[in-house]
């Protein structure tokens, strides 16, 4: 299978597609829900408008304070920091097969359903799950990892780590569905020159990755549900052969629609 390689003609095919999209949307779908299209917006949404990200929020605020308070009987270890960044891992890699083999998958069930809905959508639309389902996901995760890790305080390091990068992919699947843009400065450009180092080091390199992903997301969404599944790092497609050609991608689309096969 060819990889994709990033190509001003693949970003061009990539942007006019969701400008395209995006012009299509449906007034019903104008009229019923309001896509945010400004960072401002989408933060007031998320975190103020709808209940389930603030109580993730909260739930993992609680969980490291407690981790906090047992800081003078069990201090962190190296063994503990390796357990946290384990744990991030293990997001990454299920967040990449649940989606590819479950959400995806060639039998049905409630979840695969679910998802379809979602596809069927306009692409721009408000994607966030219900507050049952975040917080159920998060507590079976902490139970489970109980588990696993008896000493209390590696399971709530595992469990802040895991749900750190759960609340991540939540609101990165969230923004990449909404209208809001990622703002690139080339360095070569004389605007880059008057940023901050802030602005440089972090900024940049975010609205970076967020750009990766919104036209990752994109592809998988307009082009092929087939591939394109990774979401919180983009090179788990690459790494699994699930980044195809755009081109190559749309030529045998094409050929399956003329009855080619």
């Amino acid at each position: 299978m060819l990889i994709n390689i990033n190509s001003n003609s693949a970003s061009k095919t990539i942007s006019s597609q969701r400008e395209e999209h995006a012009i299509t949307t449906s007034t019903k779908d104008a009229t019923t829900e309001l896509v945010p299209s400004t960072w401002s917006q989408a933060l007031h949404h998320f975190f103020l408008n709808d209940i389930g990200p603030p109580l993730v929020v909260l739930t993992i605020s609680g969980f490291i304070l407690t981790r906090c308070q047992l800081i003078s009987t069990t201090p962190f270890s190296i063994t503990e920091l390796a357990i946290f960044a384990s744990s991030i891992l293990i997001w990454w890699i299920q967040e990449y097969f649940f989606h590819r083999v479950l959400l995806h998958s060639s039998f049905d069930w409630i979840g695969k359903s679910i998802h379809g809905t979602h596809h069927d959508k306009e692409y721009f639309h408000i994607s966030i799950d219900p507050p049952a389902l975040l917080l159920g996901w998060l507590f079976a995760a902490h139970f489970i990892i109980k588990a696993m890790l008896p000493q209390y305080h590696l399971c709530l390091s595992a469990t802040i780590g895991y749900s750190l990068a759960g609340l991540v992919y939540e609101w990165s699947h969230y923004i990449v569905h909404t209208k809001v843009k990622p703002r690139i400065i080339p360095p070569t450009s004389p605007s880059y020159q008057q940023l901050s180092i802030l602005e440089r080091r972090i900024i940049q390199p975010i609205m970076t990755g967020y750009a990766k992903m919104r036209d990752n997301h994109i592809r998988h969404h307009l082009i092929d549900d087939r591939y394109w599944y990774a979401f919180s790092v983009t090179e788990m497609d690459d790494l699994f052969g699930t980044n195809p050609n755009v081109k190559d991608v749309k030529r045998e689309i094409r050929k399956s629609r003329d009855g080619f096969q």
